[in-house]
């Protein structure tokens, strides 16, 4: 809590002003070099994480075609992005894109065979396109890794 004294106190003798924007020069550019870095050594698709990160951001605000654009975007800039191939196929399945979805999920799951989420979200695609589905489905990755599952979705 702070007293009255305080206050007048801070009134009087603001932050030096030419202090403040070094220091935010300097961070500035430590981010600058961090991201060059990464860059430069292939770490971190700069990019496509950049559009994944407002993507999200679109989201919470409830902007879903801007948050699907920066999607998109992210997948151009790097097209193995799992976040965003991830974030791209779970919501163009609530949106009722189950084909453009299950294009998505195929490409994850040819990355990542084990990754549950995208093996059940993909049975969904294929069990609500119907007919086109079963058409997919015979080319599908999960005919390898869970033919059991695929056979029992698209049976129904």
């Amino acid at each position: 809590m702070t007293t009255t004294n305080e206050m007048n106190s801070n009134e009087k003798n603001p932050p030096d002003q030419g202090a403040l924007h070094a220091a935010r020069q300097r961070v500035r550019r430590s981010y600058m070099l961090v991201e060059e870095l990464e860059r430069l050594l292939g770490l971190v698709p700069i990019e496509a994480e950049r559009y994944y990160g407002q993507a999200i951001a679109m989201f919470v605000l409830g902007r879903v075609q801007e948050g699907i654009m920066n999607l998109n975007l992210a997948v151009k800039a790097d097209p193995d992005h799992l976040p965003a191939l991830q974030l791209l196929s779970q919501t163009l399945l609530k949106l009722g894109e189950y084909k453009k979805a299950a294009i998505i999920l195929e490409k994850v799951l040819s990355h990542e065979p084990d990754n549950l989420t995208a093996i059940t979200s993909l049975c969904l695609a294929y069990h609500c396109l119907d007919k086109r589905g079963k058409e997919m489905a015979k080319d599908s990755i999960l005919q390898t890794i869970a033919p059991d599952l695929l056979e029992n979705v698209l049976k129904r």
